[in-house]
């Protein structure tokens, strides 16, 4: 069964997320109190509403309690934030990510009922800094406050060698978990597999880790 998302929000990281969502055929309900942002997003999911979400009547009649996951993306509105965060939490709705705009609102979401908050310039500072320090990762992606996923692409002076001889994982302790081949064919690779020059490789593991094997393919 599909999960099914509500986005409260539609401000330009809501908008992004819904539309997302919508792309992939996501079960979606998305709703802002402006008319013209929840038209712009009606292009790419058919469940928008105009509504607010600091009502907790609106959100209980749009079907709130049955929700999978809901994204409170209001932004700089603390007081609407909390509303919202409060009404989801009295009806059930057990994973709430929300966006928060500075560091200091993080822990009061936290303690009423986020189970996740995000700050998208922090999170695209991080990964844009990572990036233009090595000219050979291509995306930085941070899972947690230790550990990134990264794209990194293999110099062509360096030797093809599968994983088991380079002995990956006690050498470097981070995973490689896809392998990128000339541009397009991804694939999952297994210990018998090589990296080759040329190839983009999906590595998962701690930020310091993940930096010593940049440097040993490059």
């Amino acid at each position: 069964m599909k999960k099914s998302f509500i986005i409260i929000g539609l401000g330009r990281f809501g908008f992004n997320v819904a539309k997302t969502l919508g792309i992939m055929n996501c079960d979606v309900l998305a709703i802002d109190v402006k008319e013209e942002s929840v038209t712009a997003v009606s292009k790419f999911t058919p469940h928008c509403v105009i509504a607010d979400g600091t009502n907790l009547n609106v959100l209980r009649e749009l079907g709130a309690a049955s929700i999978d996951h809901a994204v409170v993306a209001i932004g700089n509105n603390l007081q609407a934030s909390i509303l919202t965060i409060v009404n989801l939490k009295n009806l059930g709705v057990k994973h709430i990510t929300v966006r928060a705009d500075v560091e200091d609102h993080k822990e009061l979401y936290y303690l009423i009922g986020a189970t996740e908050v995000i700050l998208p310039e922090e999170s695209a500072a991080v990964s844009l800094a990572n990036q233009i320090m090595s000219d050979s990762i291509l995306d930085y992606y941070v899972v947690a406050d230790d550990y990134a996923m990264v794209k990194i692409s293999v110099s062509d002076k360096f030797e093809s060698k599968s994983l088991i001889e380079m002995n990956i994982r006690n050498a470097f302790d981070v995973n490689v978990v896809g392998i990128i081949r000339e541009g397009a064919n991804f694939f999952i690779p297994r210990g018998t597999d090589k990296i080759i020059p040329g190839d983009i490789v999906v590595v998962a593991g701690k930020k310091p880790n993940i930096r010593k094997f940049d440097a040993y393919l490059n």
